[in-house]
């Protein structure tokens, strides 16, 4: 593989079917294959709404080998600007390392810059110590001073 064969292209809603499987993709890498649910229809719907799904594709020679699915916080309270939010940045295993996370982790850089964004915030698994090496190597830095809480409204 040659990086110059790779393109980053912001998502658009006819990628669904794509971002719907490297979604199942990453959810088979990070063990959570039972909870993933979301089908092309899915995120097709979720890409229309406002304030909806936004993302990044990156391919190879046409194919979707890694993408960045992010969102919109309307605003920060304290600042009054907006916050983008990184839901899941995930590269095809076979061509991890190979410079394609640094593309598109930079693109949205990017965009949050060109929306005027005031920061970045994303998750990432406790035991993904090459995510986590990866974010680190881009910036970002983990902050001990919050938790993250979750309702999980499947179970009822």
């Amino acid at each position: 593989m040659n990086i110059s064969d790779i393109t980053v292209r912001r998502a658009e809603t006819a990628d669904a079917p794509e971002l719907s499987r490297l979604i199942h993709d990453l959810a088979e890498y990070e063990k959570m294959s039972d909870k993933c649910t979301a089908a092309p229809e899915s995120v097709a719907r979720m890409m229309t709404e406002e304030n909806g799904l936004l993302g990044v594709i990156a391919e190879e020679n046409g194919k979707a080998v890694g993408m960045a699915v992010f969102s919109l916080y309307k605003l920060a309270t304290f600042s009054g600007r907006r916050v983008l939010y990184i839901e899941d940045i995930f590269v095809e295993e076979a061509l991890r390392g190979c410079g394609i996370g640094k593309m598109l982790f930079d693109e949205i850089v990017s965009t949050a810059k060109s929306l005027e964004c005031i920061k970045i915030e994303w998750k990432c698994l406790a035991w993904n110590s090459s995510a986590r090496s990866f974010y680190e190597s881009r910036g970002g830095v983990s902050d001990p001073e919050w938790l993250t809480y979750t309702l999980d409204l499947r179970k009822d």
